[in-house]
């Protein structure tokens, strides 16, 4: 069976370098002004570290479309919601490479990977909190609904059609020979990605809202964080 996604797609040296460069730099830019003060306790390291573990865990359930482009749970808008992009990028740059040495994979296709299934989401997620942050009332229901089940869907989709152009340009075929169903299943995924987001989001609201370490959270007002 020949393996596809960006893992394990063969690709050229020059792709795979510039995947790599182009990864390097967003992972030194999120680590520019040193996000991880914010896991300055115990408790939010070890959130931090559940997450990236539990989400390496859901990238091992993914699915192959026809010798096509994979999908898989994605995770990244919990992990802005609850720590803002730059740990977000951080954290999806880890789950990157769990999931490659999971996967036995080889080198060339994981910066690629990072790119479009880290990055991408991460920053669909971050443009979509700020948006909702400046244009909508500030209240702990509308930040569920925003954050937990609208950001996440968006998120995912803008990563599947990111993912199949990226594909499509690889294997040097056209649109027409994207995977039959990926449109549904892109939808499908979507909304998986929304209730599994929006039901942590709710009970980690409800139950832990000091475990959301946004400024976004202080400013729908759902309760501060300890300093």
């Amino acid at each position: 069976m020949r393996r596809m996604g960006f893992l394990y797609t063969p690709l050229s040296l020059w792709i795979a370098f510039g995947g790599w460069m182009v990864a390097a730099c967003v992972l030194v830019l999120a680590g520019w002004g040193n996000p991880f003060k914010r896991l300055h306790d115990a408790p939010r390291q070890h959130v931090w570290l559940a997450v990236v573990v539990a989400m390496s865990v859901l990238w091992a359930g993914n699915a192959w479309l026809d010798d096509g482009t994979v999908i898989h749970l994605l995770g990244a808008t919990l992990l802005v919601t609850l720590f803002g992009w730059p740990l977000a990028l951080i954290g999806m740059a880890a789950i990157t490479g769990l999931a490659a040495i999971a996967f036995e994979a080889s080198w060339q296709g994981v910066g690629l990977t990072f790119l479009i299934f880290g990055g991408v989401p991460v920053g669909a997620s971050a443009i979509l909190q700020r948006a909702c942050l400046a244009w909508l009332p500030r209240n702990p229901l509308i930040f569920i609904i925003t954050q937990g089940f609208v950001s996440p869907a968006c998120a995912s989709i803008v990563t599947s059609i990111a993912a199949l152009a990226v594909h499509v340009v690889l294997v040097a075929k056209p649109l027409t020979a994207a995977p039959a169903g990926y449109a549904l299943s892109t939808l499908l995924l979507a909304s998986g990605e929304a209730w599994f987001t929006g039901i942590a989001t709710a009970l980690i609201i409800t139950y832990r809202p000091a475990w959301i370490t946004t400024y976004d959270a202080r400013r729908y007002r759902l309760g501060k964080p300890p300093l």
